[in-house]
């Protein structure tokens, strides 16, 4: 299979408060595309709620990790975030394997899990490793 499966879409940037679209030193909109794509989308899954785009006839789209905001950094929170993560990936058709999901306490933020992801992207033999920093504190 070709990387093309892997898509292309308008690069999102971070910034203080939240995201946007990335611009170009002239103006113009910035797009990425294959295993920068992939990580990206991922990410953005993970961000939205599970049943937010079913207006736009995507209801099984997102994560449930919203639903862990408000609860401790313990051990039955991590496993649950792993959980999420899992259910929420494994429904990209663009993976082909889940490597591996790891959720482990930050050490700078107490309100703060690391979610470690490697998967295996369709068509290819190279791990995608991707850490999703989650809240479970609104800051």
């Amino acid at each position: 299979m070709s990387r093309q499966m892997l898509g292309r879409d308008l690069r999102v940037v971070d910034e203080e408060l939240g995201s946007d679209l990335a611009l170009d030193s002239s103006g113009d909109l910035q797009t990425i595309q294959y295993e920068d794509n992939l990580s990206q989308a991922i990410i953005n899954s993970l961000r939205t709620r599970t049943g937010e785009l079913s207006d736009l006839g995507h209801p099984n789209y997102g994560s449930r990790l919203h639903g862990l905001v408000g609860e401790p950094n313990n051990e039955r929170t991590r496993n649950l975030a792993r959980i999420y993560t899992t259910e929420c990936i494994a429904r990209d058709p663009r993976v082909s394997e889940i490597l591996g999901i790891t959720v482990k306490a930050s050490e700078d933020d107490p309100r703060r899990i690391d979610i470690g992801i490697a998967v295996l992207p369709v068509g290819s033999n190279t791990p995608l490793n991707i850490v999703f920093p989650f809240y479970l504190e609104v800051v």
